[in-house]
């Protein structure tokens, strides 16, 4: 290419040097335009030859041309996978404190929102679940009503005296009692227990008759005797008192309250040899009871043994567990007696 210039230049020099000065200066317009003409043809030239030598240099490939470019593809394909990977990597980075909290506090309105919509969903839903549980409840009626009346009355009687057992009140105690004793006149502890209960509230009329009509059912029933026996004493009935006491063989009983009745009947009834015996028998059992003492003292003065009186008053005395109006009366009789 640069040849080709050169020869260009000297074609001009010459022609230069060959015209005349007023030929140049009536010409210089038209070497102007003959010099833009040069230079098109030059472009014309140099463009036609990088054309040429393009088609030569594809028409010259050569395998080992073609491989090279083909590695130099299989590089650009690896780089960009490479790329893509970085990118996800980039991406599956931990998240921040902040990107926590928003996720976390984007959780918790999801599950508030599921919480809603559940709930609505169940208020929706609230009348047949109250449906079910009537049945459900109609069915343990019906139940307990068969197992109610699968009960015998025995066993309803028993449960009617559990259940007053535990009550504090009298008057609904003495309820269940009475439909114990109804279901099961045979329940013989409704009625030691209402006895009890009907003593407490003062009603001794009403307590007398039951147990009258409870010892007609158990005549030898030993809480029966001494509760019936007690109140005949009260009553100045010692006669009556004795004939209930000794429905019992007094030999062969060991139980106080039952042998201090017996001793206060036979002392109310005049009988001072079985009532001293019986004292005696008393203070076998018990030595320390004060009321055993005084009515061994009694027996004794009534039997003429001061002496022998005068020391039972004083071992009453030194128990000091009497009543001041029982203790003045001791230290009357102690003061007659010396």
């Amino acid at each position: 290419m640069s040849l080709l210039n050169q020869v260009l230049q000297d074609l001009e020099k010459r022609n230069a040097e060959k015209t005349p000065e007023y030929q140049q200066l009536s010409h210089v317009r038209v070497n102007a335009i003959d010099q833009s003409k040069s230079y098109y043809l030059v472009f014309a030239i140099v463009c036609i030859t990088g054309i040429i030598a393009a088609i030569f240099f594809y028409t010259q490939k050569t395998p080992e041309t073609l491989e090279k470019l083909q590695i130099v593809k299989q590089q650009v394909a690896k780089q960009s996978v490479a790329k893509q990977t970085a990118n996800i990597s980039i991406k599956k980075k931990p998240p921040t404190p902040n990107t926590v909290r928003s996720t976390h506090t984007a959780t918790k309105t999801i599950q508030s929102n599921k919480q809603q919509i559940k709930s609505d969903n169940s208020a929706g839903q609230k009348k047949q679940p109250t449906k079910i549980i009537s049945k459900q409840q109609i069915t343990k009626k019906k139940l307990i009503n068969q197992t109610v009346k699968k009960l015998s009355n025995e066993q309803k009687a028993e449960q009617y005296y559990l259940q007053a057992k535990k009550q504090q009140l009298n008057s609904d105690k003495q309820k269940n009692l009475e439909l114990a004793i109804q279901l099961n006149p045979l329940q013989i502890n409704a009625r030691l227990l209402l006895t009890n209960t009907l003593l407490q509230q003062g009603l001794t009329n009403q307590s007398a008759a039951l147990l009258d009509q409870s010892l007609e059912l158990f005549p030898q029933n030993l809480r029966l005797i001494t509760l019936r026996s007690q109140l005949f004493l009260q009553r100045k009935q010692a006669q009556d008192a004795l004939s209930i006491l000794h429905r019992i063989d007094e030999k062969h009983v060991q139980d106080e309250t039952y042998l201090g009745l017996l001793a206060a009947a036979y002392q109310q009834n005049n009988d001072n040899s079985n009532s001293l015996k019986t004292y005696q028998k008393l203070l076998l059992i018990n030595p320390q009871k004060a009321e055993h003492w005084l009515g061994l003292a009694i027996a004794l003065e009534k039997q003429e043994h001061p002496q022998q009186a005068l020391n039972a008053y004083q071992q009453a005395l030194n128990k000091k567990t009497l009543k001041p109006v029982i203790v003045s009366y001791i230290k009357q009789r102690i003061s007659i007696l010396k």
